[in-house]
């Protein structure tokens, strides 16, 4: 592979130089993506991430704003960390909001009845409240269409399936307490 010098590669990133951004790809995004997994991201945010910074870095070459005092890939790793780090920050504060949020069951049973749906969201939240914090956590994220990514994230888990299995084991719980209960059995045998 050739090596091109920082003149080079800012003169390609102008012309769209096939050759020249193959070689940016090939270098410096797997740097990045090793960066943004090691910081809870995915590959698809890594993607986003030097998408990103390219434009940047092609919006400042075109307006002839980029004067390099460092190497183009130290540049264009700086430019990366700090578009991950906002969102990061970013995630982290939605996160934090719906933390805050009461739970909102969007569709807790049939509409016409407002006697069986009230029943249904009391065991929804009795269940709900007795399951343990990080469950409720879990599922809150879930309910309101969270990412596995998200919840992992959010969790402070080490990886995808373990997260993916907590929200199982959560959720599976929630359902065989809710199935199990008394009032839940009444209702049903009510609704047919």
């Amino acid at each position: 592979m050739k090596i091109y010098t920082e003149k080079e590669l800012i003169t390609g990133i102008r012309n769209h130089d096939s050759a020249i951004l193959e070689f940016v790809y090939g270098t410096y995004f797997p740097v990045i993506e090793g960066y943004v997994i090691h910081h809870y991201g995915t590959r698809d945010e890594a993607k986003d991430v030097f998408q990103e910074a390219m434009i940047i870095v092609y919006n400042k070459v075109k307006s002839d704003e980029l004067e390099l005092s460092c190497k183009f890939g130290t540049y264009l790793y700086a430019i990366c960390k700090n578009i991950w780090m906002q969102e990061r920050k970013k995630y982290q504060l939605h996160a934090e909001k719906l933390r805050q949020q009461p739970l909102v069951v969007n569709d807790p049973g049939p509409a016409d009845d407002p006697l069986l749906q009230n029943h249904l969201t009391e065991l929804f939240n009795k269940h709900f409240n007795n399951l343990s914090e990080d469950c409720q956590k879990i599922l809150a994220m879930y309910f309101n269409n969270f990412t596995i990514e998200d919840i992992r994230a959010s969790m402070n888990y080490k990886d995808l399936h373990h997260a993916a299995d907590r929200k199982y084991r959560c959720k599976k719980s929630l359902i065989k307490r809710i199935v199990n209960d008394p009032l839940f059995k009444r209702l049903k045998n009510e609704t047919r």
